[in-house]
């Protein structure tokens, strides 16, 4: 694990745009990373929409609302490992929300323990 507070949030933006290129083929706008008590980190990030998932959205919302929900549990479950392989983390769970309409996800870090400063 990264040794001060400033590399981890590094490393969190670098785990998280790998996972989302790995998954989508795009990286991630922008993103933002804030740790509340050591214990939850918050991450907010400015997507790209997949092409082919806007396309089908002016069409078929519900089918698409589907794919996202579905696209969302994998890229949870692909976070969850990279930060427990990469960064050492002792991740409990890990949630995520996304606005297609805006292009932003939020995820939440939720650590077994709080991490020492």
């Amino acid at each position: 694990m990264p040794v001060s507070v400033a590399e981890l949030k590094q490393e969190l933006i670098r785990v998280n745009n790998e996972v989302n290129i790995a998954m989508y083929g795009i990286g991630l706008r922008k993103q933002r990373v804030h740790i509340i008590d050591n214990a939850v980190i918050l991450i907010f990030a400015d997507n790209k929409r997949i092409p082919a998932l806007a396309a089908l959205d002016r069409k078929s919302p519900v089918i698409t609302r589907f794919f996202d929900l579905t696209l969302l549990e994998e890229y949870r479950e692909k976070l969850h490992e990279e930060l427990l392989s990469q960064l050492k983390l002792p991740v409990k769970y890990v949630l995520k929300d996304y606005r297609p309409q805006e292009e932003i996800a939020v995820t939440v870090i939720v650590l077994e323990n709080a991490f020492q400063k």
